[in-house]
């Protein structure tokens, strides 16, 4: 193996624990949000519990990040609305998804590489 597949390795590596540390904030925002709402620690735990599970889960987990990443492109819609310019909303919305998907796509990837036997 090459320095500069190692050093790509790496960095992807650090990429993928980057964007799990993102989607376990996201989770926890979520989960204590959900709390809150519900007024009980029992919906915000079995929230936090659940998504956490369902990174684990191949095939779920896509589906999770694809929810997630349509919420993000949703509150980055209503961003772009209240900005109140020519297709913003579009713009913006777009990006936010975009970038949600590419962090929860790492996510699963790290989750993946954890739990791999060799």
């Amino acid at each position: 193996m090459s320095i500069r597949d190692t050093r790509a390795g790496f960095t992807q590596s650090r990429f993928n624990e980057d964007a799990m540390n993102l989607v376990a904030l996201e989770i926890t925002a979520l989960a204590v949000a959900v709390g809150i709402g519900k007024s009980s620690w029992w919906w915000g735990g079995g929230t936090f519990i659940g998504c956490a599970m369902v990174l684990a889960i191949p095939g779920l987990n896509a589906l999770f990040a694809l929810a997630m990443s349509a919420a993000w492109a949703g509150v980055g819609f209503a961003i772009g609305m209240a900005v109140n310019q020519s297709g913003a909303n579009y713009v913006i919305a777009a990006i936010a998804g975009l970038a949600s998907l590419g962090c929860h796509l790492g996510a699963i990837e790290w989750a993946t590489d954890i739990g791999a036997k060799d």
